[in-house]
Formats: C-alpha cells, structure tokens, sequence
C-alpha cells in the first residue's frame, strides 16, 4: 500500500527541523551514497528522536525525493538565468553556457544526483532527471532557434530534442564520473564542441 506524503510544516519550529532532518541526510549522503544511509544514522546525526523523523517522513527514501525536488527546482532556476544571459552570446558562447550551469549544478547536488543515478537500472546512462531535460528543452530551445534560422521548424524540432538528452547525460559525466586526470575546463569545452557540432549539423 503507497504511504502517503507528509505535508510540509508551515511553523518556524517545525520547517527547521524539517532542514535539519534534510542537512544531516545531505551530509550522511555526501559521506557514504545512498547505499549505506539508513534512517537511525539520519537521526543521530541531527540529534533527534526517531519518532521525531517519522512525523517529517516515512522513511528514507521520501527524504531522498525532497532533496532531489530541492536539488530538481535549484538547478533550473540557474538554468533558466543562464539561458538569459546565453542570448547575448554567439552559439558556441551559449552552449558553453548551459554546459557550464548544468555541470555546476550537479557538482553542487553533488550527492542527491548521485543517490537519483545509482537508484537507476541504467546509471548515468538512464534519464535521471526527466524534468531537467523537459525544462531544459522548453527554455533551451531558443538558442538553436535564434542561431539556425535557416532551419525549417520540424529540423529545429529534431536537433532540439536529440541535443538536450545529450546535453544533460554529458553534464552529468563531467559532473559525477570525471576521471581526477581529466580538467574539468577541458570537457567542458570538448562537450560544447560536440553540441555545437551536433546543432550545426
């Protein structure tokens, strides 16, 4: 049977422990991935109750999808700032641009993505983030749009949808599986490459 949602507290007292409850589960993350997170380490580490977790949530993996939702919301709001400042810049200066927030972003939510990639059967290779990809084609889509304006509208289309899969499953590699040999700088500008070469193809 599906346990139900708990609603989120509105009182000062109650959303901060809420936060704590998230932080000290964004720490345990951060230290041993999602495998080893259990909820008697989630309680010891904000210092409360075990009772205390159950009336914020129902277990471990619902505190997981609220900070993925957190992580989720961060990284399209920068998503969508950087899609402003990307249409002052020339094709390649603009995807370099959505490469750069996408990979920041991930690197920052660092072990949220990673607890999302490793709950998937594929890995890094599935759609981790489906919202990601279907914002990042609704806000994105004007860059190919304003920079190939020979296209016809249905070849748009096309290298719209093929980009943006593209787009986030390299951020994602740049972000989670970068060899420590491998300068971030450099597959980032060989990622932008691909894309640019891919959109103008």
């Amino acid at each position: 049977m599906a346990q139900k949602q708990r609603a989120r507290p509105t009182q000062r007292r109650a959303v901060e422990m809420r936060r704590t409850l998230l932080d000290a589960t964004l720490h345990l993350l951060a230290e041993r991935g999602a495998e080893r997170l259990t909820t008697t380490a989630i309680v010891e580490r904000a210092h409360v109750s075990t009772g205390t977790f159950y009336r914020y949530f129902n277990d471990k993996a619902e505190i997981i999808t609220a900070l993925r939702d957190e992580a989720v919301a961060a990284v399209d709001r920068d998503l969508r700032d950087a899609v402003v400042r990307a249409l002052d810049l020339d094709l390649e200066g603009a995807v370099r641009e959505i490469v750069v927030t996408l990979v920041d972003g991930f690197e920052r939510h660092g072990p949220v993505v990673a607890a999302m990639v490793d709950a998937q059967p594929g890995g890094s290779n599935a759609n981790v983030l489906p919202e990601i990809e279907r914002d990042l084609f609704q806000v994105a889509a004007v860059i190919p749009r304003r920079h190939l304006p020979g296209a016809s509208p249905e070849r748009l289309e096309a290298l719209v949808f093929m980009t943006m899969g593209v787009v986030v499953a390299t951020c994602l590699r740049i972000a989670l599986h970068r060899p420590p040999e491998v300068d971030r700088a450099e597959l980032v500008e060989v990622a932008t490459a691909m894309i640019v070469a891919g959109l103008r193809s």
